[in-house]
């Protein structure tokens, strides 16, 4: 509590913090409206089915997976700041350990992540219970906001580790914005099918993209006539859910571990 005090009153009098924050909150129930009164002309769907029970929740959390990039930017700016404005070096001064600030870093994380999955869940159930009709479950699929919110510490690990890396503003919202482009250089290097353990990657795809996982489920029905004898479906190359949320939890432990491995190794300058 003495740690999550600290930060508290570092982060919360900060106005990027505030800027950035609102800026996402806003957004994301507004691009999110916009999208569904798109009106595509002879389209066999109508776009605002997205907001009705249950598929709000995929749709509504792979939206904001774009904006959990500005979270993790938020993250990398907190963390240089420590650098930048010498408080880490004067809290180590002071008694603080290293792990104490990893550990301070982690609660943030979790309290931003949090917040935004609450959010989250608001503006779903706003946008569900306003436009859905008939008997359906509102609370099917609710699993992507508990994704989504491991998603969201995901990409602020990366941040938290490429800030203390770098310890330059700039330079590491630059490299952390740039991430997701260098790895898909260096996928096209590597045998097929390894691509898809790529850190940046797996995070991406704790949110499905909702049209992909309509295919999926195609995909799924038309093997099961296969089954029968009927057909022969197209072949879905994608890791199930449960494998790719272990993999995004050990990615983001490593994280950690290598994050204070590096503040343990550098001065506190």
């Amino acid at each position: 509590m003495n740690l999550l005090n600290i930060e508290l009153k570092k982060i919360l009098p900060y106005s990027t913090f505030w800027v950035i924050l609102i800026l996402v909150f806003a957004l994301i129930p507004a691009v999110f409206y916009g999208i569904g009164q798109i009106q595509i002309q002879g389209a066999p769907f109508d776009m605002k089915q997205m907001y009705r029970f249950p598929g709000v929740w995929n749709n509504l959390t792979y939206l904001a997976s774009w904006f959990n990039l500005l979270i993790g930017m938020l993250l990398v700016i907190l963390v240089c700041n420590e650098f930048s404005f010498k408080t880490f070096r004067q809290q180590v001064i002071d008694g603080q350990s290293k792990s104490d600030f990893v550990i301070s870093k982690i609660m943030v994380m979790v309290i931003i992540s949090l917040a935004s999955t609450i959010y989250l869940f608001l503006i779903g159930m706003l946008f569900g219970l306003t436009t859905t009709s008939g008997n359906v479950s509102m609370f099917e699929n609710i699993h992507y906001l508990g994704v989504y919110f491991i998603q969201a510490i995901g990409y602020m690990s990366v941040g938290f580790l490429l800030a203390t890396i770098i310890r330059s503003t700039a330079l590491s919202i630059i490299i952390f914005m740039l991430s997701i482009l260098i790895e898909s250089i260096i996928q096209i290097f590597v045998p097929a099918g390894i691509e898809r353990f790529f850190p940046m990657e797996i995070i991406a795809n704790l949110t499905p993209n909702p049209i992909y996982q309509s295919m999926m489920v195609q995909a799924q029905q038309m093997q099961n006539m296969q089954m029968n004898g009927q057909v022969t479906p197209p072949q879905m190359d994608m890791l199930s859910l449960g494998t790719t949320i272990m993999v995004a939890s050990i990615y983001i432990m490593l994280f950690w571990g290598v994050t204070y491995f590096i503040l343990t190794k550098k001065d506190i300058r």
